[in-house]
């Protein structure tokens, strides 16, 4: 099973996959963009600034990428694999930015690897904000600060999650190895 995770920035996106994983035995983790693309916080920096197109590029190449390896590697038929931030985020905060992109999957002719599900963290945005602020905020974190924008972030995720393919998660609170937990028993039942 292929499992995307999303949420804005803070939300835990991260850590829930990384917990998952952990008592998943067999299971892959994996991010985009990956360490096969270095340079990210240039690309979020610099050439977001001068070159719009040329940053989303940057995020849809490393979405297609991951796309392929998985496909070419993975038996994602019968292991889950993991992947924190996926096409689903490069459409949203693209989209946002004012890029003409739209939500699809075909990318050149090349089919991307659909979701079998997507999660989809949230977190009070007190709890969100403490927790980024705590942690260092990239630029790109900055663009958030702005409630307009988080909020058309939000509503573009609103616009684009499939309700049957999508599991919600709160996770403002501190317990979040039973949010894991909760997940990983709903995983098993889909399996």
């Amino acid at each position: 099973m292929f499992v995307v995770f999303t949420g804005l920035d803070g939300t835990g996106t991260s850590t829930i996959a990384e917990k998952l994983a952990a008592i998943d035995k067999g299971s892959i983790l994996l991010k985009t963009p990956s360490e096969e693309y270095v340079g990210r916080d240039i690309i979020d920096d610099v050439v977001r600034k001068f070159s719009p197109i040329g940053h989303f590029l940057y995020y849809l190449s490393s979405t297609v990428y991951m796309s392929d390896y998985i496909k070419a590697n993975f038996d994602y038929k019968n292991k889950n694999i993991y992947c924190v931030r996926y096409f689903i985020d490069t459409y949203v905060s693209n989209k946002v930015a004012g890029i003409p992109v739209n939500y699809d999957y075909n990318v050149f002719g090349n089919e991307l690897l659909k979701p079998d599900l997507t999660v989809f963290i949230t977190a009070d945005e007190d709890v969100r904000e403490k927790r980024i602020t705590k942690r260092g905020k990239s630029n790109l974190d900055k663009v958030l600060d702005d409630d307009i924008i988080r909020k058309s972030f939000l509503e573009q995720f609103k616009n684009v999650l499939d309700n049957e393919k999508t599991y919600y998660i709160d996770n403002t609170g501190e317990d979040v190895d039973k949010v894991v937990k909760d997940l990983y028993n709903f995983i098993k039942r889909l399996n």
